[in-house]
């Protein structure tokens, strides 16, 4: 590890290894959660990856709270 696990928030984690790989633990509000909690939540993750530099990879791990099923429609391109 080349820093200790940095915890911005209690809904992602991030670590930042010696192989220039950094891991961003994730677990994202739920659908029927507000819609402040759910921007807040993108706007943390956002400011936590503009942190690690552009030559670096980014790993993404946890639960995004992907949607599935017959609605489609609700989800154009996906």
């Amino acid at each position: 590890m080349i820093e200790l696990p940095n915890g911005d928030t209690k809904r992602f984690l991030t670590l930042r290894l010696s192989t220039a790989d950094n891991l961003v633990s994730v677990y994202a509000p739920t659908l029927p959660s507000d819609a402040e909690v759910k921007d807040q939540f993108y706007e943390d993750l956002e400011c936590a990856v503009s942190k690690v530099p552009t030559c670096e990879y980014v790993i993404f791990l946890g639960d995004f709270n992907a949607r599935v099923g017959t609605d489609r429609e609700s989800w154009p391109g996906v």
